[in-house]
């Protein structure tokens, strides 16, 4: 493995910082894990915004991803866009356009927890706006279909899941948010869709019901007497 050289990491500017880290890891990236890669990419992010830089790290940092991507390295570009993500977090507009590449990235790599992750980001950008509904919608489908495949084939999906912080949740942490976010299509598309919005409300009202969340199923059986009643 090569070692990350000690003076390309001393700080001269923060501006030129991440432009050495980029030419280096262009350079040298099938010799760096993604660990190292990602402990010194954080201490690179620590400096810029110490100096209040967010917007310029942001920027040179989504660069070295979309060249990462060119080489195909995407497991360092989805590294990247998972930061980005977390530091623009309150940034609505920077979060949506880094959350849709991080997705991208995860997509490709069939990494369904981290589509998850982008998903969720996506979801707080979109919900509450209701201009934004149908892009939340979406949001919602593509989060069922992520967490159908999380817990119908959780080892194979689990499988291809790679990260250096944290591992991924039970099978039964995804259960419960498969039928929390059925339970929210369910209810915003029992008018236009009854049929289809029943069906996930039946299924939502099974994980709850078997979790012994009974405020869950109280309220499935309210939105569900809704569409009997073609209310």
């Amino acid at each position: 493995m090569t070692p990350i050289p000690q003076k390309l990491l001393t700080r001269f500017s923060s501006t030129s910082e991440l432009q050495r880290f980029t030419v280096f890891v262009l350079d040298n990236q099938k010799q760096i894990s993604p660990r190292v890669f990602a402990d010194e990419f954080g201490k690179i992010q620590r400096v810029y915004l110490k100096d209040k830089q967010r917007d310029l790290f942001c920027s040179e940092a989504d660069v070295l991803a979309q060249k990462l991507i060119e080489t195909e390295n995407h497991d360092f570009a989805s590294i990247i866009m998972s930061a980005l993500c977390k530091i623009t977090e309150l940034l609505p507009d920077k979060l949506e356009g880094f959350a849709k590449k991080g997705y991208e990235i995860a997509k490709k790599k069939g990494d369904y927890v981290h589509m998850m992750a982008r998903l969720n980001n996506l979801r707080k950008v979109y919900q509450g706006d209701y201009d934004k509904l149908y892009e939340y919608i979406q949001v919602l489908y593509k989060q069922e279909k992520c967490l159908k495949e999380l817990t119908n084939h959780y080892e194979s999906a689990i499988a291809s899941f790679q990260t250096v912080v944290k591992n991924a949740a039970s099978r039964t942490d995804y259960e419960n948010m498969l039928a929390y976010v059925q339970t929210e299509i369910g209810k915003l598309t029992r008018k236009k869709h009854p049929q289809d919005a029943y069906n996930k409300l039946i299924n939502a009202r099974e994980i709850f019901e078997k979790r012994g969340n009974y405020q869950s199923v109280g309220y499935i059986d309210m939105l569900i007497s809704k569409i009997n009643n073609k209310n």
